[in-house]
């Protein structure tokens, strides 16, 4: 099936934002790679990726009418008097709405910019959706969801990956439920309805899940779309490599057979544990290039960081 990703780079991820897109280009099958960020961005990639007609840059303020971050920050000002987690809301609702883009592809990967792939990965089979299922249960994602849509936990595990192939008519389907709320409750828009109905004691914290939201929602309409495909991934890449991984250290890493490594801005990792890793990646990658498996990992490894 064809497919477009979508991801969203917000600040301190713009460096790790183009190893993770050129990550997406030299390993997955995507027609285009939706980039939406602030339009104070744009020199800053259009500078750093050259210009190809499989890349988009989208304004974020420009996504959806209505949703731009001084809204977010305006509702959750007036509920808790605090809009520190505006940001991370905001983003959540970009990827959703990006199901109405007039060019988007029926079905988009949702990527997170610090989360470099490493590997060609499938993401569907016979017809279906793969999805990576994790082992996270975060209870307000359930009582929000409950709350929304009246629906329960509909599955074992969650949802919550660096990444979610998505249907957008599914996306577009739920967006419309949520509106149709929204409107009976008399509220201007649907996240507005949204954050409206996440706990106080949550809103400044973690309180809503796209991801949940919309993989609990097509598990209770449409349970056959979709099946399950562990990978093997890292998630503290930064901890042990810093946030910005050489060849080396992105070539260590596809040697342990991850599929894919996320750079987290925090937690930090020790300065001292991540010199001597990258040493280690560096004696360790010296010795592997002499077989041709190595050298072909760091040829690869350097393209997704952009050199030769």
């Amino acid at each position: 099936m064809t497919y477009d990703s979508v991801m969203c780079v917000g600040g301190r991820h713009e460096e790790i934002a183009l190893k993770a897109i050129n990550s997406l280009q030299l390993f997955s099958e995507c027609d285009r790679i939706f980039i939406i960020t602030t339009s104070v961005n744009f020199p800053f990639f259009e500078r750093c990726l050259p210009e190809q007609h499989s890349l988009r840059l989208l304004d974020e303020d420009r996504i959806a009418s209505g949703l731009n971050l001084n809204v977010v920050k305006e509702i959750l000002y007036q509920r808790i008097g605090s809009a520190d987690r505006a940001g991370w809301y905001f983003q959540q609702f970009l990827k959703m709405s990006m199901s109405h883009h007039p060019e988007i592809a029926d079905h988009y990967l949702i990527w997170d910019s610090d989360t470099v792939l490493l590997k060609g990965i499938d993401f569907f089979s016979d017809n279906k959706v793969l999805v990576n299922p994790k082992e996270e249960c975060h209870p307000p994602y359930f009582k929000t969801i409950k709350k929304l849509l009246d629906l329960e936990r509909q599955v074992d595990f969650s949802f919550i990956s660096e990444h979610l192939m998505v249907k957008s008519a599914y996306m577009r389907e739920l967006i419309a439920e949520l509106s149709a709320a929204a409107d009976s409750a008399g509220r201007s828009s649907w996240f507005e309805h949204v954050l409206t109905n996440v706990d106080e004691r949550d809103l400044n914290g973690s309180g809503f899940s796209e991801f949940e939201t919309y993989g609990n929602f097509i598990a209770s309409r449409y349970p056959e779309s979709f099946a399950c495909r562990p990978l093997k991934s890292l998630r503290l890449g930064s901890c042990y490599f810093g946030r910005n991984p050489n060849r080396y250290d992105l070539a260590r890493l596809m040697r342990l057979g991850n599929a894919f490594v996320s750079f987290e801005a925090s937690p930090a990792g020790n300065r001292g544990r991540i010199i001597k890793n990258k040493t280690l990646s560096v004696i360790r990658g010296l010795f592997y290039r002499r077989t041709e498996t190595g050298r072909n990992q760091l040829r690869l490894a350097g393209k997704i960081r952009g050199v030769d």
